[in-house]
């Protein structure tokens, strides 16, 4: 269902839409379409069933997986050690989630300690080697890069389970969508028309929706209509936050293990 009016709350003339980019890969036949494991798609499923953007879901467990194992095993490995140094840190993300699971968790500064001084060696090293004619280009976030590249083979995951599957083809066409982050990262990857398409239709139906919850969220601040019950529309304002930035990680702590569901 296209939504049938994308203006916003007040309408300004719409400016002409861009051509789409190419498709990265040329159309595979049906026949050449596999169905993942259901072992490679489980995080996919639970973010299907849960209503959030499944690759959103697959981000957060990726997140909680590296930094869990690198705080109970790759701390002490220096070549992890080495990667962390050349990236001059975790980001801001990341190096939270270590904070807590330290701190908050095992009530303790011993081990982020520990890990930062060993860090720190390599940042003087580092340094030490720069010279003023340099560019400072320090490497990815360790636990960024292991995320992207977990997205990147779940995504073509998403896009076969799709392909393949009616049952979560249906339960994703009457999803509210993935994130545009995600959407883009789908979209540059997927290999047919076919999965743009599926894509396209689903992304336009759930920003159709959430306008018009929106718009009745607006609406009914008005002390004219204030009288009105209020609906699904009182909390369309977060669920715009998600569409456009991503879905929030479980109300689990990060310093907790997540568990399948």
């Amino acid at each position: 269902m296209d939504a049938e009016d994308r203006r916003a709350i007040h309408p300004r003339p719409t400016a002409q839409r861009r051509c789409s980019g190419q498709l990265r890969g040329t159309d595979r036949k049906p026949a050449e379409r596999r169905s993942p494991p259901a072992a490679l798609t489980s995080w996919l499923r639970q973010g299907l069933r849960g209503g959030t953007c499944p690759l959103c879901r697959v981000a957060h467990k990726a997140d909680r997986e590296f930094i869990w194992q690198f705080y109970d095993e790759r701390s002490n490995d220096g070549a992890v050690i080495d990667e962390v140094s050349r990236a001059y840190g975790f980001c801001v993300e990341h190096v939270e989630m270590l904070r807590r699971i330290d701190v908050e968790n095992m009530k303790s500064t011993l081990a982020i300690s520990t890990m930062f001084a060993d860090t720190f060696a390599g940042i003087v090293e580092e340094l030490a080697g720069l010279s003023p004619d340099a560019q400072f280009d320090p490497r990815q976030c360790p636990a960024c890069a292991a995320r992207d590249g977990y997205l990147r083979r779940n995504a073509l995951y998403l896009l076969d389970l799709l392909a393949t599957s009616p049952g979560h083809r249906k339960s994703y066409e009457a999803s509210p969508g993935v994130c545009f982050p995600h959407f883009k990262l789908a979209w540059d990857l997927a290999p047919t028309h076919a999965d743009r398409e599926l894509l396209l239709e689903v992304q336009r139906n759930a920003a159709g929706s959430l306008l018009h919850e929106l718009r009745e969220h607006v609406r009914k601040h008005d002390h004219k209509f204030a009288h009105e019950p209020k609906g699904t529309e009182r909390d369309s304002w977060e669920r715009a936050l998600f569409l456009t930035a991503g879905w929030p990680p479980p109300e689990e702590s990060a310093a907790e293990p997540e568990h399948r569901l």
